[in-house]
């Protein structure tokens, strides 16, 4: 599947009616005075609470509304009304990006639900944990979630809800790979609806079967779906689904060979993404048109549409990182708010007790009670203060490894940057001398940025396994110089830290392509084997090919910036050549300083 368009168009019935009225912030102010102004039961009162989270557009505001619910239906034992409020906390939390917590409100609802006996309750729970476990990937679980849904549904009269039910699990299948059950459930649903008669299912429905069929290649009925979805959801303003259908249509036309058609459906998605500040579409479309022009050879296209990819790009994910940051900010101010409640409550409570025992020996404990009073006190400022200073630390912590992580990943975006450049560059340069050194240079680039992609993606700070890393490097290099063979590993499973990886990568990353560019002329069963091990304080590093070999003359005329960085980035390491056999193919035997 299309890893830029391709987007889950999941359809969460339970939770569509909230999003939509949760934008009436007028609604929300009138039940606030309701619950400031009138006397009103535990009940009552946490039945408003609820109703606040529903309509309030502060999802914060409207969490804390959900909890304060949840908090007087457990008082009250109202077991229904506690389902009710973790609904809302459920949805809430997923909306604000915590998953886990989500996902434990949701199995909570499942398990009273169970124990009310409320079967079609228990459907709409299940479906929540299917948009729990799809948020995770776990497409397995959400797909067995969703039968359970299904089962309940297709003896109930709900039938929207039915017919919902079977078109979000035709979209875990195609998510999941599963294209033939995928589209077995999309069939279902289209007949499904037509009693129904939903314009929405209808369109999700023939839209996301037509991508099912472009990942099939039956292009035909692929482009008649879509077709068919567009002119459903554009009337409806339903751009974000509309703008992935038409690039869909132009992904067909791109493999049927209308090039010219094709770049008009992907250039008219961008422009509805564009129009309707439909950032993530604008990413995607972005990366689509800069691929479809370098594969036109029209670099000056390419690189424009790379740029706005990468601009949108960095926007998400600097968006994503203020989101994290703001979510502790908001996570510490809760508790916080929730320590005061609770150090209030039980103040007063200390209070009522000592008023009664005043009131029998009044003389005796009053000096008992202001002793009593004030080491509590102390107690208390002293635990408030140390908790204090941990949520401080804990938050920094946080905030850190948070702009670590986002400081690798500009690098890596940088890195790579500049390696599409050379890469465009040496297009443009073929068959002129310099472009070998371009190449070159091109490849030393990708090595640094190797580092920093995995220091982003393993959410490490500072070191990183250099087993992972070597392969990966060596076999890249492979890919690039389309050799034929596969090359050998044996290296030990430790990590290494971020000034002894760079330098590695780069002596292996010469001496790599220095075999892969010179060695293996009419040899016709070349082999390279990559050896790292460590001994005591030292990092042993050996490389063997079974080549051509080379001699000092030859290797300061093809290679001699290569070789000269070896030995600057040995030396760099405290490391040393400790043997360079050129007989029998080339043998590298490098010892390096392992910190």
């Amino acid at each position: 599947m299309n890893k830029f368009t391709r987007k889950s168009c999941f359809l969460l019935f339970f939770l569509s009616s909230a999003i939509a009225i949760s934008q009436n912030l007028k609604i929300a102010d009138s039940l606030i005075c309701v619950l400031s102004e009138r006397s009103l039961s535990k009940k009552e009162r946490a039945n408003t609470l609820r109703s606040i989270a529903v309509f309030h557009p502060d999802l914060n505001k409207a969490l804390l509304s959900a909890k304060q619910a949840l908090e007087i239906s457990i008082e009250i034992k109202d077991s229904k009304l506690q389902a009710e409020a973790l609904e809302e906390i459920s949805g809430l939390e997923l909306r604000l990006g915590n998953n886990t917590l989500s996902f434990k409100a949701s199995l909570q609802v499942l398990q009273i639900y169970r124990s009310l006996n409320m079967i079609e309750s228990q459907a709409a729970a299940y479906a929540q944990l299917a948009n729990n476990y799809l948020n995770d990937k776990n497409y397995d679980l959400a797909i067995d979630c969703l039968k359970k849904a299904n089962q309940i549904y297709a003896t109930s009269n709900k039938n929207k809800n039915h017919a919902m039910t079977i078109l979000n699990l035709g979209e875990v299948y195609r998510l999941a790979g599963h294209l033939d059950s995928a589209v077995t459930c999309f069939k279902q649903t289209l007949a499904l609806n037509e009693m129904l008669n939903d314009n929405i299912i209808q369109g999700y429905s023939q839209g996301n079967l037509g991508m099912v069929y472009v990942s099939q290649n039956k292009l035909a009925i692929a482009e008649e779906n879509l077709n068919k979805a567009i002119n459903i959801l554009s009337p409806m303003e339903d751009y974000y689904s509309t703008s992935i259908y038409i690039a869909e249509v132009g992904e067909v036309n791109k493999k049927e060979g209308n090039l010219k058609l094709a770049e008009d459906k992907f250039l008219q998605a961008l422009t509805m993404a564009k129009q309707n500040g439909l950032k993530e579409q604008i990413r995607d479309f972005s990366a689509k048109l800069s691929l479809f022009y370098e594969k036109k050879l029209n670099y000056s296209e390419a690189l424009k549409y790379q740029r706005l990819y990468q601009i949108y790009q960095d926007s998400l994910v600097n968006k994503e990182t203020i989101k994290k940051i703001e979510q502790l900010k908001t996570g510490y101010e809760i508790d916080k708010r929730e320590s005061e409640i609770s150090l209030l409550n039980t103040i007063n409570k200390n209070q009522k007790y000592w008023v009664v025992v005043l009131a029998i020996i009044i003389s005796v404990l009053m000096l008992f009670a202001y002793l009593l009073y004030r080491g509590n006190r102390k107690i208390k400022t002293a635990n408030i203060n140390l908790s204090n200073q941990k949520q401080i630390i804990t938050k920094r912590e946080q905030e850190k490894a948070l702009l670590l992580r986002e400081l690798n990943h500009r690098i890596k975006n940088n890195l790579q940057m500049i390696s599409s450049l050379l890469n465009l560059q040496s297009h443009e340069l073929t068959g002129h001398p310099a472009r070998e050194a371009i190449i070159a240079g091109k490849n030393r680039v990708e090595a640094l940025s190797l580092v920093h992609r995995k220091l982003y993606e393993e959410d490490l700070d500072r070191r990183l396994r250099i087993k992972d890393y070597i392969e990966e490097l060596v076999l890249g290099l492979f890919h690039s110089y389309d050799a034929k063979f596969k090359p050998s590993f044996k290296i030990d499973d430790l990590s290494v830290g971020l000034d002894v990886a760079v330098p590695i990568a780069l002596v292996i990353n010469e001496i790599i392509i220095n075999s892969l560019k010179y060695a293996y002329k009419d040899i016709k069963s070349p082999v390279l084997k990559v050896i790292i091990a460590s001994e005591k304080d030292f990092l042993k590093i050996e490389i063997m090919d079974n080549g051509i070999g080379f001699k000092d003359t030859v290797a300061q005329k093809t290679n001699s910036f290569g070789i000269k960085l070896i030995h600057s980035l040995i030396e760099q390491l405290e490391g040393f050549i400790e043997k360079l056999d050129r007989k029998n193919g080339t043998h590298w035997k490098i010892r390096v300083k392992f910190v």
